[in-house]
């Protein structure tokens, strides 16, 4: 069941994970809760690690490293056409791109149709005309979206978490055999791991090598246990920090992202 909390304007504030309960809500996947805390408003599955996070002020600005660190793939594809991101949370990524990307085609598939809900309310995630959001299981559209031959993206963004990490279903050959598939061979495939969790880390960066070469990259989030994963489709050329400068400068200036220091972060998995 699932519904919208609704206290009493004189009843004493909730507390949870150092700030104020906004919204409690719970599907069948379990909770779903907004909390507002020094000015940052937060979404959780039920635990206190951070689904999404939106500044109260600055709504429009990417609050959170690790977002900001899955578009450094931008300095590769600057101005995509078609992009596929797994995973909603919040919707800032989703956010972000269809504001400033208009001409893009931004696809979303979320699992959850509540997290949706919670998005478009809480997080101000704009019902956009270059925006579409597919409510499924992300391993099954990618699966069927292969099996069709359908077209494929500039841009993949996997972000697939639950309550307890990193979901068991981004870490399957058919799942990155698909995501290849779907893209382009000029294009960015960028996946959200939690480096601490070592199993999982070490499978995604073999499935990253055995599906994309030595066209691999890794973007360790400074003061985060996230890093990110890169694969790039063939046609895209070796990386070459002075060649990509003047594009980071740029994305910065346009986009208000640190990709200067982002590129610098950037290393080699086996590129050759």
């Amino acid at each position: 069941m699932f519904g919208f909390r609704k206290g009493a304007q004189d009843a004493e504030p909730v507390r949870r994970y150092g700030g104020t309960l906004v919204y409690c809500g719970r599907d069948t996947e379990g909770l779903i809760e907004v909390v507002d805390g020094y000015g940052v408003r937060a979404l959780h599955f039920g635990t206190p690690p951070r689904q999404s996070a939106m500044a109260l002020a600055e709504p429009e600005r990417l609050e959170l490293s690790y977002i900001r660190a899955m578009l450094a793939g931008l300095m590769f594809v600057p101005a995509p056409r078609r992009v596929l991101a797994l995973g909603l949370g919040g919707g800032s990524l989703a956010k972000f791109l269809a504001r400033n990307f208009p001409d893009c085609r931004i696809e979303v598939v979320e699992f959850r149709a509540a997290v949706v809900e919670v998005a478009h309310r809480y997080f101000g995630l704009p019902e956009a005309p270059n925006l579409a959001i597919h409510i499924g299981d992300a391993r099954e559209f990618v699966r069927r979206q292969a099996v069709a031959g359908a077209s494929v993206y500039d841009h993949i963004f996997v972000d697939i978490y639950d309550d307890r990490g990193l979901s068991a279903s981004v870490n399957e050959r058919d799942f990155f055999a698909a995501c290849a598939r779907l893209l382009e061979p000029s294009g960015v495939f960028s996946l959200n791991l939690w480096g601490s969790d070592r199993d999982s880390y070490r499978e995604a960066v073999d499935l990253l090598r055995q599906y994309y070469g030595s066209h691999t990259l890794r973007l360790p989030v400074i003061g985060r246990g996230n890093v990110i994963g890169f694969g790039f489709g063939p046609d895209v050329p070796k990386p070459d920090l002075e060649r990509l400068r003047p594009v980071s400068r740029e994305l910065e200036a346009r986009l208000g992202v640190e990709f200067p220091r982002l590129l610098r972060s950037m290393v080699p998995v086996g590129w050759r």
